[in-house]
């Protein structure tokens, strides 16, 4: 459980351009979660839900956003 919750957040982390303190912060209220979960400390079946939940939701709006700057600004050159 625990190496697919960390490929998950690499992945997210990647394609969302945060750091890994930002991201515990953010997700988790927990500056060194990830590498808590790297050490071995396995989450909360909550924590796990609401680090998900907080991957849906900012994806969700960096999509939304993206989508809207592209549409508003065509043919702006």
């Amino acid at each position: 459980m625990a190496a697919k919750l960390l490929a998950d957040i690499e992945a997210y982390r990647a394609r969302v351009g945060i750091d890994r303190t930002a991201f515990g912060k953010k997700a988790a209220h927990d500056g060194h979660f990830i590498a808590r979960v790297e050490a071995g400390r396995l989450p909360r079946l909550t924590t796990i839900d609401q680090v998900y939940r907080y991957m849906r939701r900012t994806t969700s709006a960096v999509r939304d956003t993206t989508s809207t700057f592209i549409t508003t600004n065509e043919g702006t050159k």
